[in-house]
């Protein structure tokens, strides 16, 4: 009994973490020969299944997910590119995108959609070509590793614009417009002519996080992550205009919300080592609480079903050693 029950609670426990993360998926640009339609749920785990489809690669799980349909296998896009925003889990209206948009199941803590669609690109293009980019734009050292496909990208200055709500002194603001920043430095990039069809596929992974410490500071709903909701949709949309343009209109451009990660508050993203808010959490605070969390929830369970069993077992039937010592106790009588 023990056997069974065990892995019924730890699936118990990571439904629970699951069920508290929310996200969305929306789609920016696609071909006529992908059809995004319908506005049922999805899993996080089968991005990399409907990215790998759209590029027309083999997948490797089947699902009865309908919103998207491919229409014309013989024409399929040659790249798609994948926004990841962090710790938030939805755009919503605020980001005035014009997306089609699915809510998300979030299954994953870190999905491995670009590993996975990189390894099946490798499978299919095997004299390599192909453009895989995966950038985190907090990180200077992953624009320089893209330089091979961009060219050589600084990090921008935070240029002084009208801002309604954000502040240039609040560290969580800037950290946002600094990336906001990055992105539109890789929109410029592209719009000059680095990245032109060649007929192998490409994938681009850019994972924009600077917004999460901002809505966790500010508030979801308050003016400011508005705001900064409403410029990252603008550059959104720029960055997807610049690939459509690129492509000739052969890619699929993405964006994904997902919370899973939800922290309290990320301080200065540039200084990893030291990074510590005023309150004295590090960076590390959010992942080393579930850790210990949830091995102390899945530890509890567990031994509550060990006890159980043995409060059932039957010493006479089940217990070898109780049976050999009560034969041995009365031969020695």
């Amino acid at each position: 009994m023990a056997l069974t029950m065990i892995p019924i609670w730890i699936c118990l426990v990571f439904s629970i973490i699951g069920a508290n993360a929310a996200g969305e998926l929306s789609v920016l640009h696609s071909p006529a020969s992908v059809r995004f339609a319908g506005s049922s749920k999805t899993q996080e785990s089968l991005l990399k299944e409907m990215f790998s489809a759209s590029l027309g690669l083999s997948v490797e799980e089947n699902s009865e997910w309908n919103g998207i349909t491919i229409t014309d296998p013989f024409n399929t896009p040659e790249a798609v590119v994948e926004v990841y925003i962090d710790g938030i889990s939805s755009l919503g209206n605020d980001a005035g995108l014009k997306s089609k948009n699915f809510p998300l199941i979030v299954d994953e803590y870190e999905p491995d959609t670009y590993e996975a669609v990189k390894h099946r690109i490798g499978q299919r293009f095997t004299n390599g070509g192909s453009k895989l980019v995966n950038i985190n734009l907090s990180d200077p050292d992953e624009l320089v590793a893209s330089s091979h496909v961009f060219g050589p990208i600084v990090p921008p200055k935070v240029t002084k614009q009208t801002l309604q709500h954000l502040k240039y002194s609040v560290e969580e603001d800037y950290q946002f417009l600094n990336e906001l920043e990055t992105l539109k430095a890789i929109i410029k990039k592209v719009n000059s002519g680095v990245i032109s069809a060649d007929n192998i596929v490409d994938f681009y992974n850019f994972r924009f996080s600077s917004l999460h410490a901002l809505s966790d500071y500010h508030g979801p709903n308050s003016l400011q992550t508005k705001e900064a909701k409403k410029l990252l949709g603008k550059a959104l949309g720029d960055l997807s205009d610049a690939f459509v343009k690129a492509y000739e209109g052969s890619v699929v451009v993405t964006a994904v919300a997902t919370d899973v990660a939800h922290t309290r508050r990320v301080r200065s993203v540039a200084n990893k080592a030291s990074l510590v808010d005023e309150d004295g959490y590090s960076a590390d605070y959010a992942a080393i609480f579930n850790i210990i969390l949830w091995f102390g929830v899945v530890f509890t369970f567990t031994l509550i079903a060990i006890v159980y069993a043995l409060m059932d077992m039957d010493p006479g039937r089940d217990s070898i050693i109780y049976r050999m010592t009560s034969m041995r106790t009365k031969k020695d009588n």
